[in-house]
């Protein structure tokens, strides 16, 4: 009994004490604040220390804040060594490590240690080399099942020390994933093997849990059972690299051959040029160094080689590099970021996408698909980069005066009342939202004008929200303003909507002016039917709303999100032939049953995905979606919820594959946005 209960209150000391953990979390305002006991000095930064159970609550909290520029949890940094690693041998392999960008690959990962295990289906491994045995894990050898892997051809061997042979050790060579566990299959012995013991060997790596597959082996003839257990790897979401050949032929051999396989060619060490011996052609993924290559060999040794076997390894070791930095990539997103960020090869032989780049694969884990600066103001010009080469000539009406011109809409980056009726706005003009400061225009967004050569800017919002000084800072780059305001929210978006509305207008889209979700929803669909979207107060139709309504006399009235957000009492009072309400249990469920409800435009071109907890990237956005027939997903930053994954299930059902993120990390985690790709791309 004794025993019993020492052991049922071990777990509440144990809960106890967690409860008293705690981090830290990173605050960065927009505005620096005062001196405090921290700083002697005023900062925007700030360092808080909250319960570790109450860090998610505590981020929500601080991100919704319309103060806070960014919030981030604590996190290890690592010293970053200048020189290259201890390897006595690494000045052997420093010309194709260069060529590849491997070391400033490696300062972005850290001193983190790499994860995974790596099946080398080849002649086996030496299993006694210095720079490989604390990495071998076991193996079969399926030439003679009563024997060790023990490689005595020294392929195998040389292949393994560029996957993973021990790096930082003071021995020997560097591999890109800097060691990582090897499972040595033996599917070849005296330079052959069979067909059935290359079967045998992958679907092994399958059944022993492989991450990765290194096949620098092959052949010409298209193999129904070889192709099956590729297949069945892919299935198990196995990186699987295979050598293109070594003909000089445009042909690829199998299983490099097949679509699951990244088929790796080689180029001449330190030039762009096809190695000699190189296959090439239409079915190559992409190209790594393949000559004097430098690696592990038998008896402990060491040797050079040459050839696409040499290449790829080289490929699937710094896959494995890849994921170390970034592990909630599935291995197919692994895949491609190391494809899609070769650099281009301009020679006369087809190299698939071009050279290993091991920093920009990297690199790329951040900035695939997205579309951000390093603020919301930054974030504007980079949509409206990415969706404007340059503005046509429009005209419109404005309280009586006919304008012509080339329009931008600007407003404020920092407060979303005024700003959110703006989409439609934005859309019937064919322009982007830029925004602003209250304190003034930037460099960049005047380099941004410039770019699209306006010549009016339409000012959202009164004095309060956006000063005179922004509009004499624009009169003096000989860029006429006009002012689009109102008393108050409710009136600056009527102002809005009389220029939005046409003869054809039979919409009205109506959402809360005290909140900016539900706004951002609509905003793509309003200007999809030239329909104007009008605020209101949660239990009043503010009397400028009510007006035009009543003056408009729409068909339809969509009322945009739940009755928390807006009352039946203001449900009642819209005049309108038909009122539908558009709501569900949180932004994020209201986001998606606004998707389901106004579904995909016939002819668009993708989606957008941006944060929830902030309005200025999903505004912005908006205005690029209409042009192109898009329209705004709504997501948490990095929790799971039910919303999304329902969208995607509709966006998979109308075969959306093409996105884009809207915003920085900050805005959207890397793991989150990986998370949508896995997805909506199939």
């Amino acid at each position: 009994m004794f025993i019993t209960l020492f052991f049922s209150l071990a777990p509440i000391v144990s809960e106890a004490q967690s409860d008293q953990e705690t981090e830290r979390i990173l605050v960065t305002y927009d505005e620096a604040k005062s001196p405090s006991r921290q700083s002697n000095q005023s900062t925007k930064v700030e360092v808080i220390e909250v319960r570790k159970h109450e860090v998610d609550e505590t981020i929500d909290r601080l991100k919704s804040n319309r103060d806070v520029k960014h919030v981030e949890e604590d996190q290890p940094v690592y010293l970053m060594e200048t020189e290259g690693p201890n390897d006595p041998l690494f000045s052997y392999q420093e010309s194709w490590i260069d060529q590849i960008n491997l070391l400033k690959g490696w300062q972005h990962v850290g001193n983190k240690s790499s994860i995974g295990k790596v099946a080398v289906i080849d002649s086996g491994v030496d299993l006694l080399h210095p720079d490989l045995r604390a990495n071998l894990v076991n193996g079969i050898n399926l030439v003679n099942r009563n024997e060790t892997v023990q490689d005595i051809d020294g392929h195998g061997t040389k292949v393994a020390g560029l996957i993973g042979a021990v790096t930082n050790n003071q021995l020997g060579i560097v591999s890109p994933a800097r060691g990582v566990s090897i499972m040595p299959i033996k599917v070849t012995e005296n330079g052959t093997g069979n067909l059935s013991t290359v079967v045998e060997g992958i679907s092994y790596a399958i059944d022993h849990d492989a991450d990765v597959i290194n096949l620098s082996l092959g052949n010409y003839n298209n193999s129904f059972a070889l192709r099956t257990v590729i297949e069945e790897a892919a299935e198990e979401d196995i990186l699987i690299v295979g050598a293109a050949g070594n003909d000089n032929d445009s042909a690829v051999v199998f299983p490099a051959a097949y679509p699951e396989v990244l088929a790796v060619a080689s180029v001449q060490t330190g030039t762009e040029e096809k190695a000699p011996f190189s296959n090439y052609g239409s079915l190559v993924d992409l190209a790594a160094p393949g000559t004097d290559i430098y690696s592990t060999s038998l008896n402990g040794a060491y040797a050079y080689d040459k050839g696409t076997s040499m290449s790829s390894p080289i490929v699937a070791s710094s896959g494995v590099l890849l994921k170390t930095y970034a592990p909630y990539l599935s291995n197919k997103q692994t895949a491609k970021l190391l494809k899609e960020t070769a650099d281009p090869l301009t020679g006369a032989y087809k190299l698939g996408n071009g050279l290993l780049n091991v920093e920009a694969a990297i690199n790329s884990v951040t900035e695939y698909k997205r579309i951000y600066g390093e603020n919301s103001i930054e974030t504007a010009i980079e949509v409206s980069k990415n969706s404007w080469d340059e503005l046509d000539q429009q005209n419109v009406s404005i309280e009586g005066n006919s304008m012509k011109g080339r329009f931008v809409v600007l407003a404020r980056s920092d407060e979303f009342p005024d700003s959110l009726a703006a989409s439609p706005l934005a859309s019937k003009l064919g322009s982007p939202i830029l925004l602003t400061k209250k304190s003034g225009l930037s460099i960049k967004v005047l380099d941004e004008l410039k770019r699209l050569s306006a010549d009016h800017v339409l000012i959202i919002g009164g004095e309060n929200a956006l000063p005179e000084a922004i509009l004499n800072q624009l009169n003096s780059n000989e860029i006429a303003t006009t002012r689009i305001a109102g008393d108050n929210r409710y009136e600056t978006a009527v102002k809005i909507a009389k220029i939005v509305e046409s003869e054809t207008t039979t919409e009205a889209f109506i959402v809360s002016g005290e909140n900016f979700p539900d706004a951002l929803s609509i905003s793509s669909f309003a200007a999809r039917f030239e329909a104007p979207v009008l605020f209101t107060k949660s239990d009043v139709l503010p009397d400028a709303t009510n007006v035009y309504l009543n003056d408009l006399g729409p068909k339809n009235a969509y009322v945009i999100g739940g009755e928390r957000v807006i009352g039946e009492n203001v449900v009642s009072k819209i005049q309108s032939s038909n009122t539908e309400r558009i709501g569900g249990e949180d932004r994020f469920d209201t986001n998606f049953k606004v998707l389901l409800r106004f579904g995909i435009e016939e002819n668009g071109d993708g989606i957008y995905f941006a944060t929830g907890l902030k309005f200025p990237d999903a505004l912005t956005g908006g205005a690029a979606a209409s042009r192109s027939g898009q329209s705004i997903i709504l997501v948490h930053p990095y929790r799971d919820n039910v919303a999304l994954n329902k969208s995607i299930l509709y966006l998979n059902n109308q075969g959306v594959e093409n996105y884009h993120v809207l915003g920085g990390p900050a805005a959207i985690s890397e793991t989150k946005a990986w998370q949508i790709d896995q997805l909506l791309v199939h």
